[in-house]
């Protein structure tokens, strides 16, 4: 523990740090369903009875509950290969995988499953059970996903050889509902999905963190009123209120012991420093008003469409408002007109469209994702975009250009980086020496240029801002951008 943190701590009367940035197992909040959901989960491992699927929103506790899975697994004679960088993709997350086993890597995919299935032969009869954990899965391409289907046909007799555990935030049951996997998903013995810890549960929690931290008697005390602010605050998110619980730690060093009482109104300050504001949620409008309304906006959406459409044929051309029809029903189940501020048209409705397109794809390393209006808006119409409206936002499948590992601090490809530096300094986002480099400056570039789009600000090239990158820079070249001297690699359409 860091001096600073330590001193922090003893004015508190505290040994440890109730409210960690990071998981924290050691101190885990186990309520009756987790434990019978982990009881459950480490049963179908231990039996080899097929893989586990865990999902849950950011800030569930699911790397917490993974830790928990591991330790209850150990000295039953399982082996463990853990990936946790899902940058990784296809033959490097094969790659991956039999390094973490301690096996060394051939010169094909084909060669290193020949080598893993040799492994797992030998444990299975050491009678050692293989457990592979995937955190992050939710970003894992097609291509990957096909990989693991592929590895769950290893098997011995009525065993499987390999069991997998995927980790991964809401999407990825999605990502795994693809009639081209339907193999994997079918395989699933023990589903986990994590939910936000409810109004009641919010103060046990917080008293339950602070006795392991070891608050003293009389100690920190979260009034009533308070807990509700925060679960009011938070949503019930375990790492919302890790955050707001911790900056309300600093509203108490002025106050004696027996007088730290979190109230309502410091939790409340502590929320809006700590940038944890609850989502603003707009009132359902009755269903009369809210079809006349609907009814508003598509006129007005359609005289737009028109109204842009005539601008572009009188200006001599440049991009259509709408795509052809035909792209459009080719794209979704529900599709939409992708282009600058088009309007939203609907499709013929059925999966029929959907998989054909998604099998249009197989040639190439394929992403899908949950994507929202705002960032359909900022997507020209390209072909090989496919498109499913479900409930409040769009499943989009798409063809990889660039992918995340192109953005490593340490290997990535220079000329890749150097392309979309170009392309944000064109666009007065990147004011940066032009180096190739994935730095502080292209992270801030990039959280920028996220803003504008509608997209979640974090600076990370993940898969929605890179999909943008690539349309981007297919529309053409930047003018005067220059070229480092090591070899690029480009993926074409």
């Amino acid at each position: 523990m860091n001096p600073t943190l330590a001193s922090h701590l003893r004015t508190l009367g505290l040994a440890r740090a109730p409210f960690p940035p990071t998981p924290d197992a050691a101190a885990w909040f186990q309520t009756t369903q987790l434990e019978g959901a982990l009881f459950e989960a480490a049963h179908c491992l231990r039996t080899r009875a097929g893989f586990v699927l865990l999902t849950g929103e950011v800030g569930t506790g699911k790397s917490t509950f993974l830790r928990r899975l591991l330790h209850a697994l150990e000295g039953d004679g399982v082996a463990t290969s853990m990936v946790f960088n899902t940058f990784l993709q296809g033959a490097d997350l094969l790659a991956a995988v039999l390094r973490d086993f301690g096996l060394e890597t051939g010169h094909s995919p084909a060669a290193d499953i020949e080598t893993l299935n040799r492994f797992l032969v030998e444990r299975w009869q050491e009678q050692t059970t293989c457990v592979l954990v995937i955190d992050d899965a939710q970003n894992l391409t097609l291509e990957s996903l096909e990989l693991l289907r592929l590895l769950t046909n290893l098997e011995s007799g009525q065993e499987k050889l390999l069991q997998i555990v995927l980790s991964g935030q809401p999407e990825l049951r999605e990502n795994l509902d693809q009639p081209r996997i339907r193999q994997l998903t079918s395989r699933i013995c023990k589903h986990v999905h994590l939910e936000a810890l409810d109004a009641h549960e919010v103060g046990r929690y917080v008293e339950f963190r602070l006795a392991a931290a070891g608050n003293p008697e009389p100690g920190i005390v979260l009034a009533p009123e308070a807990a509700s602010a925060l679960h009011r605050a938070s949503g019930g998110n375990a790492r919302r209120i890790h955050l707001i619980m911790d900056r309300c730690l600093y509203g108490l060093y002025g106050r004696e012991p027996g007088q730290r009482t979190i109230d309502a109104t410091l939790v409340r300050t502590a929320a809006t420093e700590a940038g944890a504001r609850p989502l603003r949620r707009h009132p359902r409008l009755p269903l009369a008003l809210a079809a006349s309304l609907c009814g508003v906006l598509l006129a007005s959406s359609f005289a737009v469409a028109l109204a842009l459409r005539s601008a572009d044929s009188h200006a001599g051309g440049g991009a259509a408002a709408l795509p052809p029809s035909a792209h459009a029903a080719a794209t979704a189940s529900t599709a939409r007109a992708i282009g600058p501020a088009a309007p939203a048209i609907p499709a013929a409705p059925g999966d029929v469209q959907w998989d054909d397109c998604l099998r249009r794809l197989q040639d190439a390393p394929a992403r899908l994702q949950r994507v929202s209006d705002a960032w359909l808006e900022h997507v020209p119409s390209r072909d090989g975009l496919c498109l499913r409206r479900q409930d409040d936002h769009w499943l989009a499948g798409w063809r990889t250009g660039l992918v995340p590992e192109d953005f490593l601090a340490d290997g990535g490809d220079r000329q890749r980086i150097l392309d979309v530096q170009t392309l944000l300094a064109a666009q007065g986002l990147y004011d940066g020496a032009l180096d190739g480099l994935y730095g502080p400056r292209m992270r801030a570039a990039i959280s920028r240029f996220q803003s504008r789009r509608g997209l979640a600000a974090g600076g990370a090239p993940d898969a929605a801002t890179l999909y943008l990158f690539d349309t981007l820079l297919a529309a053409g070249p930047v003018a005067g951008g220059p070229e480092v001297p090591e070899p690029s690699r480009h993926v074409h359409d």
